[in-house]
């Protein structure tokens, strides 16, 4: 095989990464931030479009909560962006050791729940500009099992599909 045809099968074999990827992403961005809005609406009467404002602050600051529809669409955006990469962080990972596709959903789920504590308890805090942990247990916990099975899963699926 030649240096081109090379290239050309390498390209091949990630093509179908980018829409399995993509479809995981949307799927779990926008079922997670579903069950946040439910619950929080719930459990505490937060209007529903506050929630993905709330992210959205992660870059606007304060005035995200006076932007309207306008700036829970953003929200909504950035957090299927930030899941979507998740998804190909994952897919990358389980490349790398087999064992993740090998107990997917056992894996999936570990990595939702760090992937919960990545984002909202370290990384958040430290680099947005408007935002910070959650603080109520139980906010927390549904959020570590809400990102385990919503995020976590998806992202396993993800991954096994790509080497199916």
């Amino acid at each position: 095989m030649t240096a081109p045809s090379l290239v050309a099968a390498a390209r091949a074999s990630r093509a179908p990464m980018f829409p399995c990827c993509l479809l995981a992403g949307v799927v779990a961005g926008l079922a997670d931030l579903g069950a946040a809005i439910l619950y929080w609406w719930v459990i505490d009467g937060v209007p529903p479009l506050r929630i993905p404002q709330s992210i959205a602050a992660w870059v606007l600051g304060r005035e995200a909560f006076a932007g309207g529809m306008a700036t829970a669409v953003a929200g909504t955006v950035l957090f299927v962006v930030l899941t979507w990469g998740l998804v190909r962080l994952y897919a990358s990972l389980a490349t790398a050791w087999p064992s993740l596709r090998r107990h997917s959903v056992r894996s999936g789920l570990m990595y939702g729940a760090l992937a919960y504590v990545a984002v909202f308890h370290i990384a958040v805090p430290l680099f947005a500009v408007e935002g910070a942990a959650p603080a109520r247990l139980d906010g927390i916990g549904f959020g570590l099992f809400a990102c385990a099975v919503l995020v976590g899963l998806p992202c396993a699926w993800a991954a096994r599909r790509l080497r199916a």
